[in-house]
């Protein structure tokens, strides 16, 4: 087991938290950087070797911080090691400055600590790791103004208020730890109800497709066999057998729906599910049927994707049961920016008052909503035909940013 692994079994930190927590750091590091350089900078008189080397200072911490930033912005995996590491250079910059400065207690670069600290709760929620790191800072600086500089003066109170400095940041690290631990156990309790919701999801699709998707094929199956002993000797029974079939086949599509949603909460990606929900769909109601993806596909969350399939279900709905559709496409278009989803078809087109009609177009719109898109409806001209796109972009159905709301 290497040191890193040792170390991990230390620290309770979720994944999926410190990339967001590391995101604020990384700007509220770059402006302190700035505060710091505009102090550099004026008044316009600069003095060598103290500001010489209070300049150099920023550079490792800039080097740094620039790093950890280029990763977020590249999407590459961010770590706590990450974190840790920008914490230990916040406190290695701080206590560098007030030993370059000599100020010792009077020097109040120490204010950089609480913040720093503060950064170092939010991503590290292990309390006795954030109790050793506060009195590893309590007590560097508790030697840095007892032997730097001109020392306290006890006569004046120093020793008092430097002793509320130290005990300002015990309580700030246990107020923060205390919060974030209450946060978390919330957010922790939603996602375990979230996670069992999506396992009642899966075993309701797997329950669907093991009988009443089944039972629904075999009516269907039986239906074609009666309609072929009918044959041309009673024309009423064939039609009423017909009307019984195409409503056969509109229960079997629907069905799909939930089992293929069940999919996705398995953790399989949208194309596939997508793909092989379209070949389910040519194959019940015999339209040709082609999808058509463009782009790498990147990790969405699966509300997300079931939003998705669900507008993609109910548009390919409305061209079996209204368009009188002889070919759907469906588009799936993973692009710099947004997902494009797109099923076009070649029927008869919309009316004007379409979408106050039924419930179909005003669900799509809902969904596309949910996932921060929106929905875009074109038919009619010149030739027939609807096309039903929904665009949503990558900030709001990536995995962890969507949130579902309408």
């Amino acid at each position: 087991m290497s040191h890193y692994q040792r170390l991990q079994r230390f620290v309770w930190v979720e994944p999926d938290v410190v990339r967001p927590a590391v995101r604020v750091t990384v700007w509220g590091r770059w402006f302190l950087l700035l505060i710091g350089v505009a102090h550099l900078a004026y008044p316009l008189e600069f003095s060598y070797p103290h500001d010489l080397e209070h300049a150099v200072l920023h550079v490792p911490v800039a080097a740094l911080n620039g790093l950890v930033h280029h990763r977020l912005l590249t999407n590459r995996s961010v770590t706590w090691g990450w974190a840790l590491a920008s914490s230990v250079m916040d406190f290695a910059f701080t206590t560098s400055h007030i030993l370059i400065h000599q100020g010792g207690f009077d020097n109040y670069t120490f204010l950089y600590y609480y913040p720093a600290l503060g950064a170092f709760v939010v991503i590290f929620s292990s309390f006795s790791l954030v109790l050793a790191w506060t009195t590893t800072v309590a007590v560097a600086y508790a030697l840095v103004c007892l032997f730097v500089g001109p020392g306290l003066d006890i006569g004046a109170g120093d020793v008092k208020e430097l002793a509320a400095r130290l005990a300002t940041m015990y309580l700030m690290t246990v107020a923060i730890s205390l919060i974030v631990r209450f946060e978390r156990a919330r957010r922790q309790a939603a996602m375990e109800g979230e996670r069992r919701m999506q396992q009642e999801r899966i075993d309701l699709s797997q329950s669907i497709h093991d009988t009443v998707a089944q039972t629904a094929y075999m009516i269907g199956l039986g239906i074609d066999g009666a309609i072929r002993l009918a044959g041309d000797s009673n024309p009423r029974l064939v039609e009423r057998l017909a009307a019984t079939q195409e409503l056969s086949k509109s229960a079997m599509w629907e069905l799909r729906r939930p089992i293929d949603v069940g999919r996705l909460f398995e953790g399989q990606q949208l194309g596939p599910v997508l793909r092989s929900h379209t070949a389910t769909f040519s194959a019940i109601t015999s339209v040709p049927t082609e999808m058509v993806q463009s782009g790498v596909e990147p990790p969405l969350a699966a509300e997300a994707q079931a939003g998705l399939l669900t507008i993609a279900h109910n548009a390919m709905t409305n061209a079996f049961l209204h368009a009188q559709a002889g070919r759907v496409e469906v588009k799936l278009d993973f692009g710099t920016d947004a997902v494009r989803l797109s099923v076009s078809d070649d029927g008869v087109g919309l009316p004007s008052d379409y979408a106050e009609r039924g419930r179909g177009f005003g669900g799509m719109e809902r969904d596309a909503r949910r996932l921060g898109g929106r929905l875009i409806v074109e038919t009619g001209e010149p030739d027939g035909g609807t096309t039903v796109t929904c665009v949503a972009p990558y900030s709001t159905v990536r995995t962890g940013d969507y949130d579902g709301s309408d």
